[in-house]
């Protein structure tokens, strides 16, 4: 059952990134990334566009929901963008929870780098790209999002799961979705949290402990044995 002490979602995350204290409840929240985007995106920073999956991603997909559709989800919030919703709609159908979207789990808006290819950024972009790696929770000079600005729009949606739902939780997303919730909760430094692996079609799991959030599994693609 949700915990009767889970507070109303924060509608305003923190001015400055700290740990989240958690709520003790002792539940998992399942952090899922999609699988690999089609042909024609890989290379891109495709970043909040809704780009399609690739053959080898929707097989990705279906592996995933196949071996991670055995646990008992209460319910698996997704993102609303095509490559993470068909995720979030198998992991659901197959564990037999209930499935809600969310566009706040949406991936980063990349602003005018949307859509150009890697290396169109490091060559016409690159003091800008170096900037948003060295402050991505205050760089916006791109137009498009900050840390700061997904973590206020991702996080209530954590909350609101957990409470509305209880753990275990699945939350199907995107890579610097997935970066942003597990800085917040461990603590990381923002700079420092594109150390972070998630690859794709992978899960990080986070555990509510009494004594604050804990990463149980980290960019691992199979439950444990």
């Amino acid at each position: 059952m949700p915990s009767p002490n889970m507070r109303e979602p924060s509608a305003h995350p923190p001015s400055a990134p700290t740990r989240h204290p958690g709520f003790a409840t002792g539940g998992a929240v399942w952090l899922f990334r999609h699988g690999e985007v089609h042909e024609d995106w890989q290379g891109k920073a495709y970043g909040g566009l809704d780009v399609p999956l690739s053959a080898q991603g929707e097989a990705d997909t279906r592996d995933v929901a196949g071996r991670f559709g055995a646990v008992p989800f209460r319910a698996v919030v997704s993102s609303d963008l095509q490559r993470a919703l068909a995720v979030g709609r198998q992991l659901a159908e197959r564990s037999g929870a209930v499935l809600e979207v969310s566009e706040g789990l949406r991936e980063i808006s990349r602003g005018r780098w949307q859509g150009r290819t890697v290396a169109e950024l490091h060559g016409e972009f690159g003091d800008e790209v170096a900037a948003f790696y060295a402050d991505p929770w205050n760089f916006d000079a791109h137009g498009g999002e900050t840390d700061r600005d997904v973590l206020r729009r991702a996080w209530p949606v954590l909350e609101a799961g957990l409470r509305d739902h209880g753990a275990p939780l699945a939350l199907t997303a995107h890579f610097n979705v997935v970066r942003v919730v597990v800085a917040h909760a461990l603590g990381i430094a923002p700079h420092d949290s594109f150390r972070f692996r998630v690859d794709l079609g992978a899960v990080c799991v986070l555990r509510d402990a009494p004594g604050g959030w804990q990463l149980l599994r980290a960019n691992v693609r199979d439950l444990p044995r």
